[in-house]
């Protein structure tokens, strides 16, 4: 009797011991998988969507990037008033001729430059934006200057100089600082993706670039004695759908 107990408490011992080795194998992976699959939740950018990231910027800045391109062609070139080439240039003539190699229009002066575009906080510049300053004692916007180079908080801008011509200065400097008046920003009608495309000059007004939720109607309204089928068939429009960045031709007013 006390050997058949013996043996009973002997195969208890080696059936527990069996048991738990089971249940300790049995969580080592059940704990492994459960790393692996966190590990898998991790979001990780794929090389597709940054080439979809940079094309968009690519598309965007094209533009932006010829203006500049064309104002820094000209660093060098000496100040002359009413200067619109290499042989002579003053600010207002370095800024229309920068955006006109780009299809895009501005007035000629400084001051009718200014009230092109959106204005923008100088905390938010970019490149292609303009700069205007006040220099005189008249307390008016009488220079312009193109961004070019936007680093951290400093911004430096192309423009033509009364005593040195064309160069590149920052808006660090003291001079430019306590002169700075606003950055405006004016949008391309060829730049499909900028944000909110808004109304070019384009000769003496007589187009207008469409902004999103643009109306026939809506344009019309803008201008006195002309209606929105006059606009229709000046342009041969089939229809009355717009799409933003369309230049629209606007007949005279009756």
């Amino acid at each position: 009797m006390k050997k058949y107990t013996y043996l009973s408490l002997v195969i208890l011992v080696l059936i527990s011991c069996k048991s738990n080795h089971r249940v300790v194998t049995s969580k080592s992976p059940s704990i492994n998988r459960t790393s692996k699959t966190h590990k898998s939740t991790k979001a990780i950018p794929t090389s597709s969507d940054k080439s979809t990231e940079a094309a968009s910027v690519e598309s965007v800045s094209a533009t932006t990037n010829k203006i500049i391109r064309k104002a820094l062609s000209f660093k060098g070139t000496k100040y002359k008033y009413g200067g619109t080439s290499k042989s002579g240039m003053d600010c207002s003539g370095l800024m229309y001729t920068s955006f006109k190699s780009a299809n895009v229009v501005l007035p000629r002066t400084s001051i009718d430059q200014s009230k092109k575009g959106d204005r923008v906080s100088q905390s938010k510049a970019q490149k292609g934006d303009l700069v205007f300053f006040k220099t005189g004692r008249s307390g008016r916007i009488n220079h312009v200057g193109l961004v070019v180079s936007v680093d951290g908080r400093e911004v430096k801008f192309v423009h033509s100089s009364s005593s040195r011509g064309v160069m590149i200065s920052s808006l660090k400097e003291g001079y430019w600082s306590n002169a700075f008046s606003q950055v405006r920003r004016v949008y391309s009608s060829s730049a499909t993706n900028s944000p909110t495309p808004i109304p070019i000059v384009l000769g003496k007004g007589n187009s207008y670039v469409v902004k999103k939720g643009d109306t026939l109607y809506a344009i019309a309204r803008k201008y006195k004695g002309v209606s929105a089928s006059n606009i229709m068939s000046y342009n041969k429009l089939g229809s009355s759908n717009l799409s933003p960045g369309m230049v629209l031709k606007i007949p005279k007013g009756i």
